[in-house]
């Protein structure tokens, strides 16, 4: 669960804070829980709802629209090595996407949750999350390319 929290920031303290709260959520609300359904599902919704609660209340959460952001963008050199996995440098990635593009393709790839239902989580038309989503995935296509990451890299890393 503190993965799946960690996923909604970058900030290992913040996280630590979402799953503290989500585990008292939990807690309070156990006499609603089904014992017909899976208690981890019902567990991993309750810490995702409380993480996108946590980027709401703290007004972290922004939509990027401005397309000058890919113009002014800071980047980070990384370069694969024996030492250092493919699959840390993929998260870095991640991490170094704008909050919206990544709660989208979180939410979208990591939760398989649809568009509809993020829009409804998020508060945003559903076009929207597919405009993030897109985003998201060209930035990451992008920053894979200067990064000189291919999928023969990913298959063999």
């Amino acid at each position: 669960m503190y993965t799946i929290c960690l996923r909604y920031t970058k900030n290992e303290d913040e996280a630590a804070d979402i799953l503290q709260d989500a585990f008292i959520k939990i807690y309070e609300k156990r006499e609603l829980f089904d014992p017909q359904y899976q208690i981890g599902a019902w567990i991993k919704r309750i810490v995702i709802n409380e993480a996108i609660n946590h980027y709401r209340q703290n007004k972290k959460f922004e939509l990027v629209e401005d397309e000058g952001f890919f113009e002014e963008e800071e980047t980070i050199e990384l370069s694969i090595d024996e030492k250092q996995d493919v699959k840390e440098i993929l998260n870095q990635i991640l991490d170094e996407l704008p909050d919206g593009y990544r709660m989208v393709f979180n939410l979208y790839v990591f939760e398989n949750l649809t568009h509809n239902e993020i829009a409804e989580y998020l508060k945003v038309s559903p076009n929207t999350s597919k405009t993030q989503l897109s985003k998201a995935r060209k930035m990451i296509k992008r920053k894979l390319e200067e990064k000189q990451i291919t999928r023969f890299t990913l298959a063999n890393g």
